[in-house]
């Protein structure tokens, strides 16, 4: 699993106190030369991309419908583009006619994933 370190920042009597936590972002696993991980997909969203991490798996905001298969030919297309890869690298494992999919992409590594993910997730406030 990827993991992504936090932390909070507040004062207590004006003492600045910091407290780093990790937290689980994407289950995936890399085996020969792909990378296998889950997706959630939201269809019908005003944009397609990436837009992180959901409950363990990554977020896809596609714009097509879910409606024969154009939604699951978007999310190869946003996928490939995203890792940098052709259409044929991306192959959807199960989930072909749910939200939740699992994804295999040939080619790409965990750091790349660790990319997106950290590019997308909100940044906490600087308390002073």
């Amino acid at each position: 699993m990827l993991r992504t370190l936090n932390y909070l920042r507040f004062s207590v009597y004006d003492s600045p106190i910091t407290i780093y936590y990790a937290i689980e972002v994407i289950r995936y696993s890399q085996q020969d030369s792909g990378l296998t991980f889950a997706v959630r997909v939201v269809a019908r969203a005003s944009v397609s991309g990436i837009a992180g991490e959901h409950d363990g798996a990554l977020r896809v905001r596609i714009a097509a419908p879910p409606v024969a298969g154009a939604a699951n030919r978007e999310l190869i297309k946003v996928l490939a583009k995203s890792f940098e890869l052709p259409r044929n690298a991306v192959q959807i494992v199960s989930g072909a006619n749910s939200r939740s999919k699992t994804v295999r992409i040939n080619g790409a590594n965990a750091a790349k994933l660790e990319q997106l993910i950290l590019s997308k997730q909100k940044r906490e406030p600087q308390w002073s």
